[in-house]
């Protein structure tokens, strides 16, 4: 006969009471032990996201363990509450996940550009923080462009991934931005607004296509043309200073010509042979006059060379060609040229020559006059521009600060002291 192993009741229920008196008799970890340590470690900072429950909010150390937290009755009881309401539980995550992302770009990021994905890192190493694939968003990227959207914070895309910067939308922000942009508006002056309500009326003209950029060409004027000359409709105040100022101009012409300028007579002469329709004068402007007036005292001294000379340094022809002058004429081009270096390319009539600009590399056509000599540093070869010495090259020894004088030394080894400034120039090095 076959053996029976059925175990009499009394027998199971002695095996029960075995088995809790293990359980019981198991002592617990000890604070500091070996597996205590262990089991701190592991649980310290993060997880893999894939083993971390949100609904449970539980982080699971392995795949053994999620799947054991999957198949326990707390997990099935949140999951059956989830299906029946899934939208509720998603939106709910989305806004801690917006809340908690937003309050760290106010607090750590308020005032800079970032990369989102710093930004994210920072954010996901809380290991209480909620996930973003709990939420309606997929990927980061999506959530930054709604952001953008919500106008929560400035995104801009790059190689380098997205950027954001965060928009301060409190009430508090709007009210500094108004008070701000109130004292701003009170500070501009009447100028600054004219030139913003200009700026803003061609932006409209712009866009409805009924603007036109200015289009610069050259002023071409043939021999003979009579100067340029503008009217402009004025006040009576400013009528009469522009009457006593064309009168002082009409006298500065008149004497002038009685000193035989021959320039100002052939202007006369073309400005007699031509009709006139209101009977009057033209006028001449600043810059004429002044030409006209260095042109007579020039040939002045060259007709009459005994007469004293009105300036300082004389009217002695001083140019040559290859000498580095700087231009002193501050109405010339707006300013454009002053106190700018050049070097003269090829002298013209004594008085006038060619001068290159050093910087902008322009050709123009400049009186002496306007032109002044440069003084080089102590060892640079220069050019004795006026005196005995005229027109030989030297080397420069010294520079008397005190006296405005200079000290050169000629190449037959002539020690020459106290040269004023304007009687030694500089030499271009091409021609050292």
């Amino acid at each position: 006969s076959r053996p029976s192993f059925e175990l009499a009741p009394w027998r199971w229920q002695n095996l029960g009471l075995l088995s809790v008196c293990l359980l019981e008799a198991m002592p617990k970890q000890e604070v500091g032990s070996t597996k205590w340590l262990g089991n701190k470690m592991k649980a310290k900072g993060l997880q893999k996201l894939r083993w971390y429950c949100q609904m449970c909010q539980k982080q699971c150390r392995d795949e053994n363990g999620f799947k054991c937290h999957r198949m326990s009755d707390g997990h099935q009881r949140q999951m059956q509450l989830f299906v029946q309401d899934p939208n509720r539980f998603m939106d709910d995550f989305s806004q801690e996940f917006e809340k908690g992302f937003m309050q760290l770009m106010s607090h750590s990021y308020r005032a800079q550009r970032v990369l989102a994905n710093t930004v994210y890192c920072d954010f996901i190493s809380n290991r209480h923080h909620t996930h973003m694939n709990s939420t309606i968003w997929v990927t980061l990227s999506n959530f930054v462009q709604y952001l953008g959207r919500t106008n929560q914070c400035t995104i801009d895309k790059t190689p380098k991934g997205w950027y954001i910067s965060y928009v301060d939308n409190t009430p508090e922000a709007k009210m500094r931005a108004a008070a701000q942009a109130a004292m701003e508006h009170g500070e501009m002056t009447a100028e600054q607004r004219h030139a913003k309500e200009l700026a803003r009326q061609i932006e409209e003209c712009k866009k409805e296509g009924g603007f036109q950029e200015s289009e610069f060409t050259e002023l071409q004027r043939k021999e003979g043309d009579a100067p340029i000359a503008f009217s402009m409709a004025s006040s009576s105040s400013s009528g009469e200073a522009a009457k006593a100022a064309a009168a002082a101009k009409a006298a500065a012409a008149a004497a002038a010509a009685k000193k035989g300028n021959v320039l100002a007579e052939a202007f006369a002469e073309h400005e007699d042979s031509k009709p006139k329709d209101g009977g009057e004068k033209r006028k001449m402007s600043a810059v004429e006059q002044i030409r006209m007036e260095h042109e007579a005292a020039k040939r002045q001294k060259v007709d009459d060379p005994d007469s004293p000379s009105d300036s300082p340094s004389g009217s002695e022809p001083w140019l040559a060609a290859g000498l580095v002058v700087k231009v002193m004429h501050q109405e010339l081009a707006g300013g454009k040229y002053y106190r700018k270096k050049g070097k003269v390319e090829k002298v013209r009539q004594q008085f006038t020559a060619d001068v290159r600009m050093v910087e902008t590399k322009d050709l123009i056509r400049l009186d002496q006059e306007m032109l002044e000599t440069v003084i080089p540093n102590v060892g640079k070869v220069v050019l004795v521009v006026k005196g005995s010495h005229k027109g030989k090259k030297a080397t420069m020894r010294a520079v008397d600060f005190e006296g405005f004088c200079v000290s050169v030394e000629l190449e037959d080894g002539t020690v020459m002291e106290g040269l004023r400034y304007d009687e030694v120039c500089k030499v271009e090095r091409s021609e050292e």
